[in-house]
């Protein structure tokens, strides 16, 4: 169940956030005029939810006042910048527990095959207390390797919100292009600044989730007696990857490159974390 915990947390998001559609007109297909979130609106406390208020609410408006200087794609680019350093700590400490675990699957499968033909109680018991001095042993604290991912949730529902909702971007475009574009939309009429866009988004993505199990590998290589981790969590990253792909496709553009940004930041980070934290 632990090795498909953040795959079923990937997919609620992206189901939910698929599902997010209360804020638009059936019959345009556009936001509510009355839903938009303009620079310079009251606080929306006690009008809509509580998330709305505290999450959306500040996130668009962050959006709606650089864009005003900057214009609405840079205006993206320093939020994303912006979310990835409040919640960096988080995600060191989560990425450097989940590399920790990585290195230390070969010692957990060998106690595990010393006890699999055991299946009494005292055995169980006895398999549970060395795999629990393992982790001792390494430092490792399972739950702080699912941290950063649940913290991921809830500003990720609240940027599909802000990016939908903020006026900047609703009126924004990028290469000319409307923000308000999904990529579906894009390949349908063949719009090339669209499609780059969503391919660019691909890559990132891709890369920022593949990258750290290949450093891993990489690391592995220093311990000659051990064999590398079993590669039976691809089928599960190819299967995000897939989802991610299949529900982009009815995002506007501005939250494609939000996550594009952010996939590539994610992507730096893992190298910074490789490179001061390696050896930990």
């Amino acid at each position: 169940m632990k090795k498909h915990k953040k795959l079923i947390i990937i997919l609620f998001a992206l189901v939910v956030l698929t599902g997010c559609v209360n804020y638009i007109d059936r019959d345009t297909g556009k936001i509510m005029v009355d839903k938009i979130i303009h620079w310079g609106d009251a606080w929306t406390w006690g009008k809509e939810n509580w998330f709305e208020a505290i999450f959306v609410w500040p996130m668009a408006q962050i959006l709606n006042f650089f864009g005003q200087y900057t214009g609405a794609f840079l205006a993206i680019v320093i939020l994303a910048l912006l979310v990835r350093l409040a919640t960096l700590r988080s995600s060191i400490n989560s990425t450097i527990q989940q590399q920790k675990m990585q290195l230390m699957g070969p010692e957990q499968q060998r106690i595990q095959e010393k006890y699999r033909n055991r299946t009494d109680q005292q055995s169980k018991m006895a398999m549970n207390t060395e795999i629990q001095k393992l982790y001792q042993k390494h430092d490792i604290k399972p739950l702080s390797a699912l941290g950063g991912t649940f913290l991921q949730l809830p500003i990720t529902f609240a940027m599909y919100y802000a990016v939908t909702r903020a006026d900047v971007i609703i009126r924004g475009t990028v290469l000319g292009q409307s923000l308000e574009i999904t990529p579906k939309d894009g390949f349908a009429s063949g719009n090339v600044v669209v499609i780059a866009i969503f391919l660019l988004m691909i890559v990132a993505q891709a890369s920022s989730m593949f990258l750290p199990q290949y450093m891993t590998r990489r690391k592995m290589k220093k311990y000659p007696g051990q064999k590398a981790p079993a590669n039976n969590t691809n089928s599960m990253m190819f299967m995000s990857l897939a989802m991610i792909v299949f529900f982009a496709l009815n995002w506007n553009i501005g939250m494609s490159l939000y996550w594009m940004i952010s996939a590539f930041t994610q992507l730096g980070q893992t190298l910074f974390i490789n490179w001061k934290y390696g050896n930990q």
